[in-house]
Parts: structure tokens; C-alpha cells; sequence
């Protein structure tokens, strides 16, 4: 069945657009059983304009069944061929239509030995990304069992998702832009609201706009749909209280009423109030920085939606913020962890200041 006329004109865009695709250039297109007719539809034309790609497959159901069965010690290892990928692959489409119901039983002491396992390559990508010798993008996918874990009607969740990726990237970016300005050169961010009250440095280090074009993009990663402002706050500086009243969907398990406490950049307290333990199995096993903020973003994507935990979605919806713990070094922080993992905030009746001036108030940017 062809796909509807909106995504092919969208895998269009990814190739000429957003990843300003050239000839010759190598193309790897990672996709699962949801979306390997798009990750199609992106390969051909990428063809169409002289590039090679290449559809790298897998599945969160292949993937369970692999864990339960794999010894430790070829977890421990990976192929040559990965190596070789990051080392060398022009362009990383990373299409990530996961199944929550299947991922969410795959043993977190298991994906930690992998993540450990595998921290060359993503070093790997980290340094290609900052020195843009490597356009990659991780694209989000609607699937029918996510909608299903966030209980959200499909048609709901696939029209929010793609609506985003098709917004107008040039406008995109200039509304970026202009909150970059509002940002350059401020030392200290400030946020109060409901059991909120958070402070960190940012003096030094760089503001990095996801606008969706990598011709734009200060480094060679970025997410898709589009639509942030994000930065990595000085680690040391944090201080004070955080609570996140949007849910969160990772590793197939949804969190809820996140709450965090820092003191001199470190997490010292939390509380959950649904999923502590699906929080407590990642977090627990995670490795290295993980109890440092590693991220504040601002939202843009003037057609973003709350989705009820679809990260990549959630995160670019304006008059929100999200906040990160763990790994930072892929925007230019210190932070060396096993995982990156981002959290929600409505800025509905909330505050957040940038060296005492308001910069939002009530989710709207004044």
C-alpha cells in the first residue's frame, strides 16, 4: 500500500531539508516493522539525488527475545560492522518506532552491560556530532502500541506526530533564533512554580538550536519532529527543587509527578507518584553522571501537542520545559553517563527567569 502523499513529501524533506543530503553521500536508514515503508520512501529519495542508502532493520520483539537468550559475555561486544558505521556513515536516519509492551520487559541489568558495551561507538558519535563530520537524527515513529501504553486514540497520536514534521523549518529556526537572543550571555536560570524552586549556572556554555535543518544545527545531531532550545547547565551549579506534572514514557514504562531535589549539582532526593519502580529499574542500573542535570530545553514546535509520554513529541510542545538527567557530552556538558533521560514541566503558573529578567511566565515567552 503507497503511503499517503504528506509522508512521501515528508521523507522528501528529511533528505533535502533537514539533512541537506548530497550526492555520493552514504546513507543509513535504521527502521523497525512500523516503519520500514518511510524508512523505503527516504531511501529512494535519497537515491533520486545521487546518495547510497542503506536499511538497517531491527525490532524491540527481536530484541527481547535476543536478551533473554544472549550470554553476558557477548553482550559485552559488538560487531565491526557498527564500529565501522560510526566511524564512517555520511548520514545516521535513526527511525524509532519502538513497542513499549515489548521493551519494557527487556532486563534493565541486561541494556546497562549493552550501554556500557557499546560506550566506543556512542563516544564515537558524540565526537563526529560536535565536529559535524556526521549528520545523524533520531526521528521519533507513532505506533499503535504506544498510543495504546499512553492511552491516546492512534489517529490522535499519528496526526499530532506528523502535523509536527511538517512544519515550516525557516520559521522554525527564526523563532529560535530570537529566543537564543534572549538567552546569549545570561548566567543564571531560575524557575518557580509548584513545588519548584531551581537554579543553575549556564555562564559558558553554548545554546543549541533544534530547528530541524542540520545546515543550521550548532552540531551534527538532532531530533525529529523538530522545535527546541536547549543547553547544558554548568553540572556543580544546580540547586534546589524541580516537579514535573507531564508524564513520561521510557523503556516502555510510563512515570508520573516526577519530583527532584539537587544540591551542589547532585540528585539527592526524588519521589514518583505512579512508576517509582519502573523509575527506580532504569535509574538504579544506569551508570556514571546519572544524578546530574545534563539538559534544560525550552519547547518551539508551533504544532506540538501533548502526547502523554512520547519524548520526542512532548519536549518540543511551547509553554513547556523539559529537564535531563545523565549524559550531556553529545550538546557540550561534562556529564559521562550511561543514559540521558528527559522529564516534562507546563510552565502554567510557573516562572522561569534568566538572570532575575522574566523570560516566561504562565508558558507564554514575554
Amino acid at each position: 500500500m503507497p503511503l499517503p502523499k504528506k509522508m512521501q513529501r515528508i521523507a522528501r524533506n528529511i533528505i533535502n531539508v533537514n539533512m541537506n543530503v548530497k550526492e555520493r553521500e552514504s546513507v543509513v536508514i535504521s527502521a523497525g516493522p512500523n516503519s520500514i515503508d518511510f524508512a523505503e520512501a527516504i531511501a529512494f529519495e535519497a537515491s533520486k539525488i545521487g546518495a547510497h542508502p542503506m536499511i538497517s532493520y531491527g525490532s524491540d520483539r527481536l530484541a527481547l527475545k535476543t536478551y533473554r537468550i544472549l550470554k553476558t559475555k557477548y553482550l559485552k561486544r559488538y560487531s565491526k560492522i557498527s564500529e565501522f558505521l560510526a566511524k564512517k556513515v555520511d548520514v545516521e536516519i535513526m527511525l524509532d518506532d519502538s513497542d513499549p509492551f515489548a521493551e519494557r520487559q527487556i532486563p534493565q541489568h541486561k541494556i546497562e552491560i549493552r550501554r556500557k558495551a557499546t560506550k566506543k561507538l556512542r563516544e564515537i558519535r558524540d565526537r563526529r556530532a560536535k565536529e559535524k563530520t556526521v549528520k545523524s537524527v533520531l526521528m521519533g515513529f507513532p505506533t499503535k502500541e504506544t498510543a495504546k501504553l499512553m492511552r491516546i486514540p492512534f489517529n490522535k497520536l499519528n496526526n499530532i506526530f506528523w502535523n509536527m514534521m511538517d512544519v515550516n523549518y525557516h520559521k522554525l529556526h527564526e523563532a529560535n533564533k530570537a529566543l537564543e537572543r534572549r538567552l546569549a550571555g545570561k548566567k543564571w536560570i531560575r524557575i518557580v512554580g509548584e513545588k519548584t524552586d531551581i537554579k543553575f549556572s549556564i555562564k559558558g556554555r553554548k545554546l543549541v538550536l533544534d530547528s530541524g535543518m542540520w545546515a543550521e544545527e550548532l552540531m551534527g545531531y538532532m531530533n525529529l519532529p523538530a522545535g527546541e532550545v536547549f543547553v547544558a547547565p554548568v553540572e556543580n551549579s544546580v540547586n534546589g527543587e524541580i516537579y514535573f506534572d507531564l508524564p513520561n514514557l521510557h523503556y516502555g514504562m510510563q512515570i508520573k509527578g516526577m519530583w527532584w531535589k539537587f544540591k551542589h549539582g547532585k540528585l539527592v532526593d526524588y519521589s514518583v507518584e505512579k512508576g517509582l519502580k519502573a523509575f527506580e529499574d532504569v535509574y538504579k542500573n544506569a551508570s556514571g553522571d546519572k544524578d546530574k542535570l545534563g539538559e534544560l530545553g525550552i519547547g518551539t514546535n508551533p504544532k506540538a501537542k501533548i502526547t502523554g509520554g512520547m519524548i520526542i513529541v512532548d519536549e518540543k510542545v511551547p509553554g513547556t520545559i523539559h529537564m535531563a538527567i545523565g549524559h550531556n557530552k553529545h550538546m557540550f556538558g561534562k556529564n559521562d553517563a550511561t543514559i540521558h533521560w528527559d522529564f516534562f514541566k507546563t510552565m502554567k503558573n510557573a516562572e522561569m527567569y534568566a538572570d532575575k529578567k522574566l523570560i516566561m511566565k504562565n508558558g507564554v515567552l514575554v
